[in-house]
């Protein structure tokens, strides 16, 4: 593995902080523990950046008080039916909020509140960008068919200035893994201000990649890390942790801070049967057999599996800081809104506002220039 040596430098101190200074190699704490430790030590202040780093942190930690529609947050311990759980018409559901083919609202209303949405979901983005104070990462991990890119297409109207765009990670490549795992995902974040999407990112690893229970305990912690240091605002290596300062309070120059960040990370839930109907239609449609691969075709067996072993990696890691949401998607029109409205309300609790007339302009002031320019344009038009 290569790794800068700066970086190397700059994660040495983030694990000698983080171990504290008494601890042998062999007392050393879990990954997990090592990353509780660390945020403690954060929060506490016990680790201290320069007062210009400082500046750019995030100033009150999120909560789950800033994530809305709490009754689809998904967290350990519930993933027992949950994965898997399509509701009949008819049938009542075994969790809250987990009804996909019987929705209490109509298709027409469902459809009439997704269109509401839309436009307030396309407002508050132009703002948050105008704004440039915080960004915004859409997580949706799913497995085969569960209707990850439908999602951004349908929930999202977004100008092109706004977002850095989507990416849909896959397996690593050649230059991927001279790196951490969480090096990717830094290579493809949102710009200040902009909203970014990922079609099965981090925790894909967690499920596909990481093969020993260490392997995924140490992936979990990385990723942790990743989210709270994103989320804060903190500086980050280009590796993915976070840049501990030295005893001036100043990281390593390779470091990189960004705007704080919020996290709209969510699940899809399909029932095996409605992955195979999806499938099915890839493979008759010319425009959608791209879609398709051998692969996926041998991996619809093993569904209910996979989907549980998402289900199992995102509860833990589902935090008060980047809450995951599980959103069953049989329907995908219901599913469509749901992901709206939380998407809707996340963003209405970010609050972007644009920022005033950088002149310093007053209202009466600029309803004059607008006046004045407003009757030199009818004049020529006239």
């Amino acid at each position: 593995m290569k790794i800068n040596p700066s970086t190397q430098t700059t994660r040495s101190v983030a694990r000698r902080r983080a171990e504290g200074p008494d601890k042998s190699p062999s007392e050393s704490f879990a990954p997990g523990e090592r990353v509780d430790k660390l945020i403690s030590d954060l929060r506490s202040g016990k680790i201290k950046y320069a007062p210009e780093i400082q500046a750019r942190v995030r100033q009150q930690e999120l909560t789950l008080s800033d994530f809305p529609c709490q009754k689809y947050i998904l967290k350990a311990g519930e993933t027992g039916n949950l994965p898997t759980e399509i509701v009949a018409k008819g049938e009542k559901s075994k969790f809250k909020g987990a009804t996909t083919v019987d929705s209490n609202l109509t298709t027409r209303e469902n459809i009439k509140d997704l269109e509401k949405r839309n436009e307030a979901i396309a407002d508050s983005i132009n703002a948050l960008y105008a704004q440039k104070t915080e960004s915004l990462m859409v997580l949706l991990e799913g497995d085969n068919a569960a209707g990850k890119d439908g999602m951004v297409k349908h929930v999202f109207t977004i100008n092109p200035m706004t977002t850095n765009g989507q990416i849909a990670f896959k397996g690593a490549n050649e230059e991927e893994r001279k790196h951490e795992p969480n090096w990717r995902i830094m290579k493809n974040l949102a710009g200040p201000g902009q909203i970014m999407f990922h079609n099965r990112s981090h925790y894909g690893d967690v499920v596909f990649a990481a093969k020993t229970p260490e392997d995924k305990a140490k992936r979990l912690a990385d990723i942790k890390e990743l989210e709270y240091g994103l989320t804060m605002g903190l500086p980050m290596t280009p590796e993915g942790h976070i840049a501990l300062p030295d005893k001036k309070g100043n990281v390593d120059p390779s470091a990189v801070q960004r705007p704080p960040m919020r996290f709209i990370k969510v699940l899809l839930g399909v029932s095996q049967e409605e992955q195979a109907l999806r499938l099915a239609e890839r493979l008759e449609n010319d425009a959608k057999v791209y879609k398709v691969t051998a692969a996926d075709l041998e991996g619809h067996p093993k569904h209910g599996e996979v989907q549980t072993n998402f289900a199992e990696a995102m509860a833990a890691g589902s935090t008060d800081f980047a809450p995951t949401y599980y959103l069953p998607n049989d329907n995908k029109v219901t599913g469509w809104r749901k992901l709206a409205e939380i998407a809707d309300r996340v963003l209405e609790n970010m609050a972007p506002e644009p920022p005033g007339n950088k002149d310093g302009m007053s209202l009466a002031d600029r309803q004059a220039a607008a006046k004045q320019l407003r009757e030199e344009a009818e004049k020529k038009l006239r």
